[in-house]
């Protein structure tokens, strides 16, 4: 087996395929969280202006993403972390466009 993430184990019921359930809700979720925040940075360009999305409201937005899956399927971003780990789930072809998605939802909403 893989070395698991320092720290958190592994549930047993966060298989890979539930690994990638919770990664397609986390996309889906960062999507809607970031819409109003890629709102209001398109207006503020619209005015020639340069926007500034702050950390803090990126560290708010990924804590309520984190509650909502601890809520949906009791894990913490930690385990979370620690399975993706543990599956290789960074170079596996199946979590790809998963990973992508997220990245591009990054880049639209902030670039």
């Amino acid at each position: 087996r893989p070395p698991r993430a320092a720290g958190a184990q592994v549930p047993a019921s966060l298989t890979r395929d539930k690994l990638r359930e919770i990664m397609t809700f986390n996309a889906v979720t960062l999507e809607k969280e970031l819409r109003p925040i890629r709102e209001e940075v398109e207006k503020i360009r619209a005015k020639g202006q340069n926007p500034q999305v702050s950390p803090q409201m990126l560290q708010q937005v990924q804590a309520r993403i984190s509650a909502a899956v601890h809520a949906k399927y009791g894990v913490t971003d930690e385990q979370v972390m620690a399975a993706v780990e543990q599956f290789g789930a960074r170079e596996d072809p199946a979590f790809k466009d998963i990973l992508q998605r997220i990245a591009n939802t990054f880049a639209t909403s902030l670039g």
